[in-house]
């Protein structure tokens, strides 16, 4: 008797399935009204095709409006999909996270034990190539509480055997003071969260710092917390906020020129941490392969709707497809460059993100994260 294979919603983000099998597997769990959540329901009415019938490519997900606003306000119980109640094994309640508030109030989204630990092996799986120590320490200059990059970065300390020295950290009344124009306060912020990564680095043995290029770049203007990373540190990620090319030049060759400098993209809405691809110098940019077909990428031209060539900068639209969310056709903040993707999956790669300037009706403000 042969083992049936499993559903493409459940195989291994390492070994990812075909992106239209994706497709369809994922329609059909979210929009079927035995399995799907109470939001895509009650959203499928409203919509002018039928995704059971109508959607089947990667290429149909563009038929879907972008919701993500509405994970601003919508109960995090309406997302859940009912058909988890059929589930066996997965008794634990939701792990809530939010976006940063970079375009306004957060947005809210879940996880579920069957999709984090998916997407945390595939981050972890994606780490080991870039020569991570294991039984060293982690400095987290990064944001815990709501914010999934510290669940991540936590959970990735203790994964490589390290202790996890985390910051208390707000990125929100960072981003209010620099919106407020209070120069002075967000200076007096920055220098207290400095404060507190010198009172770790200078007690405690910490192998790894995973930070913010703000924060990262703030520590660098006190050159004794430097020699001692310069000293005890094997591994720097940076993640959260974008960084230029030309501080990442600097960073690499002069700063710090023999630690190993990792950089990280993530977004709560693809509910996932994508490590730069392994085998550049470093003073190439950081090219980023997300974990195709669950989390995909486009980059556009916003005025057309089209692809930009490779090699040429266009708006980040995302796909993110999991059996806790279905978040197809989201029009990010973060313009890049485009690439193919490394291992040639669906979907492409993006280097030298950088956000746009304002974002619907607001201003994008990214302060420390």
């Amino acid at each position: 008797m042969t083992t049936p294979a499993p559903s493409p919603l459940d195989t291994p983000w390492q070994t990812p399935p075909d992106a239209q099998d994706l497709v369809r597997e994922a329609v059909e769990w979210h929009f079927n009204p035995k399995t799907g959540s109470r939001f895509w329901l009650e959203r499928a009415r409203t919509l002018d095709f039928n995704p059971l019938t109508d959607v089947h490519t990667v290429e149909d997900l563009t038929l879907f409006p972008n919701v993500v606003d509405e994970l601003r306000h919508i109960p995090v119980e309406d997302m859940v999909p009912q058909g988890y109640a059929s589930i066996a094994g997965i008794t634990a309640r939701p792990l809530v996270g939010e976006s940063g508030g970079t375009t306004g109030r957060p947005k809210r989204i879940y996880s579920l034990p069957d999709v984090l630990n998916s997407s945390w092996r595939w981050y972890w799986s994606r780490l080991r190539e870039h020569d991570m120590p294991t039984g060293r320490n982690w400095l987290g200059v990064v944001p815990m509480g709501p914010h999934m990059i510290g669940t991540l970065t936590q959970d990735a300390a203790a994964e490589f055997g390290g202790i996890y020295f985390p910051l208390d950290l707000d990125p929100r009344w960072a981003k209010r003071c620099v919106a407020s124009g209070s120069a002075e306060a967000v200076k007096g912020y920055v220098n207290h969260l400095v404060d507190q990564v010198e009172w770790i680095l200078t007690t405690q043995d910490i192998g790894l710092i995973a930070a913010t290029p703000p924060l990262l770049q703030a520590i660098c203007t006190r050159e004794h917390l430097v020699d001692i990373i310069n000293e005890r540190v094997h591994t720097i990620t940076w993640s959260g906020a974008s960084m230029d090319a030309d501080t990442a030049e600097l960073m690499a060759t002069e700063v710090f020129p023999e630690v190993n400098i990792i950089g990280i993209y993530g977004s709560a809405m693809i509910f996932c941490g994508i490590p730069q691809r392994p085998g550049g110098g470093r003073t190439d940019p950081a090219i980023f392969d997300p974990p195709s077909p669950f989390s995909m990428f486009g980059l556009i031209d916003p005025e057309t709707g089209g692809s930009v060539p490779y090699g040429e900068r266009g708006q980040l639209v995302s796909h993110h497809m999991t059996r806790n969310l279905f978040l197809p056709n989201n029009l990010e903040r973060d313009t890049a460059i485009r690439h193919e993707h490394g291992l040639g999956y669906a979907g492409d790669a993006l280097s030298e993100v950088r956000p746009v300037e304002e974002f619907g009706s607001a201003k994008v403000i990214e302060g420390v994260y």
